[in-house]
């Protein structure tokens, strides 16, 4: 019976260095794309940070999640919270057209559209994508065209 609170002063002293050790790896992907030094990750700095499987729609929603005080840069604090922008799910159809509606005419074009792929597509096939989706032929997207319900946008 004696034991028992010494082996648990033990692991209760050991979980502070389990959470710094898992900051670590977080404080060292934040460092690495911080590219300009000056203790904050833009969202140019996050998009270069994420894997080419995932497309740009995808990155900016979790940018914006993270980015908690609404400044369009994130922390360490918050980098940290949202586990090095992991946290959250992929954008649905409506946000992805939103956030790709780069001019905001309420269509996509080709480049547009391509930001809703993962960046690893070849341009041949998303403009084979993009075709296929193209019904009237026009050289842009609507959002239904795209896959949004008009009632969702």
């Amino acid at each position: 019976m004696k034991f028992l609170p010494i082996t648990a002063l033990a692991v209760l002293s050991f979980s502070p260095l389990a959470s710094a050790a898992g900051n670590g790896a977080l404080d060292r992907a934040f460092a690495k794309a911080d590219i300009n030094d000056n203790l904050e990750v833009d969202r140019i700095e996050f998009l270069a940070l994420q894997p080419r499987s995932k497309s740009w729609t995808d990155a900016v929603k979790r940018f914006d999640l993270a980015d908690t005080d609404l400044n369009s840069v994130l922390s360490l604090t918050e980098f940290r919270a949202s586990n090095g922008g992991k946290e959250g799910s992929p954008p649905n159809r409506a946000e992805s057209f939103r956030f790709t509606d780069l001019d905001e005419d309420g269509f996509l074009n080709p480049e547009e559209f391509a930001l809703t792929l993962p960046q690893i597509q070849p341009w041949r096939k998303i403009l084979r994508e993009f075709g296929r989706k193209d019904r009237n032929n026009d050289s842009l997207l609507s959002p239904v065209e795209f896959g949004v319900l008009a009632s969702k946008f």
